[in-house]
């Protein structure tokens, strides 16, 4: 007799997540049940009212969907509470704190797909903070979700190098496919407990990897400049004029060049690494789209004045950007 397919629910909300739902709705061992995913938001210039991308990936294949606002409420839990439990329920980029009654609703575990080697980098950004701190090698983890922090039972670890030109998004993309290309068959043995779940320290040996914003991102000119022109900062003002979280970074590492064009990185596509110049129109948001080190110098490759175009950075003629 045909065995039944493994039935998920998932919940997220980005196209990785979209990513893991549709190499398990290619396989027919599986069935997506059910979808948790963030309400649409407006976005835009024109603010158009927008779904996410697992949002629109499961109404265009008719699947049962409860759509979440501000957090996993009351509301939810009676929704939920209507629904048959899933065998698994699989977490990828939700972005909301997950209460004790919706781990308990799989009848087999709750999982989450987390994109660092556990238990370093625990937090929202684990694929900037590798970058950040020039960690050579990372991985991505498949766990078993508890109530505590990206700290629950690890069930399989799947290691990578970390290319020194990687960008955020070249990290996630990264880790995601090879996560992607195994999940299927890691959640088939996961069923078939043939994978052994281990315990996680309860200390992990890196700092949060914490929810970044824009202000993260920001360095001083007079900073930036010296960097451009090669000079080696000495006053401890120079260093009060980067973000805190790009201060702890140089705090550790002690090398202010080698900070600055991995953030530069790190946080690409978001929040980006900006600053602020004076120009013949007032003062204005100069973004830093790409850089690199060259002979303990700094170079600039592509930047983007607010209001304008990116463009190639010609560090001999400041005055194409109307710089004062």
């Amino acid at each position: 007799m045909p065995t039944a397919p493994i039935t998920v629910a998932i919940a997220g909300s980005t196209s990785y997540t979209r990513q893991c739902a549709q190499v398990l709705s290619d396989d027919p061992d599986f069935a997506i049940t059910h979808i948790l995913t963030p309400t649409a938001k407006l976005t835009g210039r024109k603010q158009l009212l927008t779904p996410n991308p697992l949002d629109a990936w499961a109404h265009e294949r008719k699947i049962p969907t409860t759509w979440i606002k501000e957090k996993v409420d009351s509301f939810i839990h009676a929704d939920l509470m209507m629904v048959t439990p899933p065998d698994l329920l699989l977490v990828v980029d939700f972005g909301y704190f997950v209460p004790g009654w919706l781990l308990s609703w799989p009848k087999k575990a709750p999982l989450n797909i987390h994109p660092s080697m556990l238990p370093r980098w625990r937090g929202s950004s684990p694929g900037q903070f590798p970058l950040l701190y020039g960690d050579e090698q990372s991985g991505v983890t498949l766990m078993i979700m508890n109530e505590a922090f990206d700290a629950g039972p690890l069930v399989k670890q799947l290691p990578f190098d970390i290319e020194p030109t990687w960008t955020a998004q070249d990290y996630y993309d990264h880790a995601f496919s090879l996560i992607t290309q195994q999940l299927p068959t890691l959640l088939k043995q996961f069923m078939a407990d043939e994978l052994t779940a281990t315990a996680q320290p309860e200390e992990s040996p890196t700092a949060v990897a914490g929810k970044l914003t824009r202000d993260d991102g920001y360095i001083a000119w007079d900073l930036l400049s010296k960097l451009i022109g090669g000079q080696q900062p000495t006053d401890q003002c120079d260093f009060g004029t980067i973000s805190p979280v790009l201060l702890d970074a140089f705090a550790e590492t002690k090398n202010i060049y080698h900070v600055v064009e991995r953030s530069i990185r790190a946080l690409s596509p978001w929040p980006g690494v900006w600053t602020k110049v004076m120009t013949e129109s007032g003062e204005k948001r100069l973004k830093i789209l790409s850089a690199h080190l060259e002979n303990s110098q700094l170079f600039l490759d592509q930047v983007q004045l607010e209001g304008k175009q990116p463009v190639a950075w010609s560090q001999q003629n400041y005055s194409a950007f109307g710089f004062l």
